[in-house]
């Protein structure tokens, strides 16, 4: 194993995850590759709750300030970002071979995407916990990269699980 790819959502697993892929990384000599999805919800939950502009043109039948949204979606990509090159400055201070990747989109497709692109031994993503119904509304990340990677999937639990 030469090619490991770390999915990260800076949820309370995160740092479970980059433990456990930290420490196959310096045992296997191996590339570690952090990647966070960043959702495309965000700008469309902010364009959805921000207010009319005094500008926008009457004929213009939209809930929100597009240009207020597209900052705010900005602003925590950037944020993401940020954190993201953090815990890759970490890894490598402590010896890993790290690299940051920060995406776009659906987390699970471009999770899966990224490992075939990076021609990735394992992927290493987090589990939630979420009950039954939360799986048969909404669907999991971790099932779908499993279902669909083109390597194996480490599944790391979520303290307290």
């Amino acid at each position: 194993m030469k090619t490991l790819l770390a999915a990260v959502d800076f949820s309370n697993s995160t740092e479970a995850i980059l433990d456990k892929a930290s420490e196959l990384a310096k045992a296997l000599n191996a590339k570690l590759w952090v990647l966070h999805v960043a959702s495309d919800e965000s700008q469309a939950m902010a364009y959805e709750m921000t207010p009319f502009s005094d500008y926008t043109p009457d004929f213009v039948g939209i809930p929100g300030d597009v240009h207020l949204a597209r900052d705010l979606s900005a602003e925590e990509l950037k944020r993401e970002h940020a954190e993201l090159h953090g815990i890759s400055a970490k890894l490598r201070s402590n010896g890993v071979d790290a690299q940051a990747v920060l995406l776009k989109g659906e987390a699970a497709n471009n999770i899966v995407d990224k490992a075939s692109d990076l021609d990735a031994d394992i992927i290493l993503l987090g589990s939630h916990g979420h009950g039954l119904l939360h799986k048969a509304l909404l669907g999991s990340v971790s099932e779908s990269v499993i279902r669909h990677a083109p390597c194996g999937v480490l599944v790391v639990p979520s303290p307290g699980q």
